[in-house]
């Protein structure tokens, strides 16, 4: 092998090792700790204390809903009181009527039709401190927050139309059992 062949080589392989040991040069460094703090997540919850709320015919008459036989043009209205908490500083949420409030008790046609009759007429109003809006309605935590009690009322109209228009819901039966109200963060 000639003299440059050999010193090609060696400088090649030197090349490689140093290449190979960068990762070892100790180049300075420095770090200062900054004052970080702390993060706290914030709260969201609709809690119902147990009691029971009251139901209402259009009069506002009390009634036992087990036994109450709707028919077409009665109103009734449900009535309680619920805790509502919110707290985050811009936490922003909405208080409605979950869609599965009111189902067919079966697949019967009269109970499917009655289903749809009553839910198409479904209302949520809420009233008490941090609410607004209309419904879908609107609750701003903001810095202080919102931990108070809403009066919510369900509403539902079984509709009076002309004569016959609502015979296929005759003997119909829903279930109120999934009636929930639902506070969703919207912002």
């Amino acid at each position: 092998m000639n003299k440059l062949a050999k010193g090609a080589i060696a400088g090649a392989a030197g090349l490689v090792l140093l290449l190979g040991g960068a990762g070892t040069f100790a180049f300075w460094n420095a770090s200062a700790g900054i004052s970080g703090g702390t993060i706290v997540a914030g709260n969201l919850n609709v809690v119902n204390d147990g009691t029971a709320g009251a139901w209402a015919d259009q009069s506002g008459n009390p009634i036992d809903i087990a036994t109450y036989k709707i028919v077409p043009g009665d109103v009734l209205t449900y009535t309680d009181d619920l805790t509502v908490v919110a707290v985050g500083d811009n936490l922003v949420a909405s208080l409605s009527l979950s869609d599965q409030s009111i189902a067919a008790s079966s697949a019967a046609p009269a109970d499917v039709k009655l289903a749809q009759y009553l839910t198409e007429s479904a209302e949520l109003t809420a009233s008490g401190a941090g609410i607004s809006g209309t419904g879908p309605y609107t609750i701003t935590a903001g810095t202080a927050g919102v931990n108070s009690t809403v009066t919510v009322e369900v509403t539902i109209t079984f509709p009076a139309g002309a004569a016959g228009e609502y015979n296929d819901a005759k003997l119909g039966s829903v279930s109120l059992s999934g009636m929930n109200v639902v506070l969703t963060q919207t912002l």
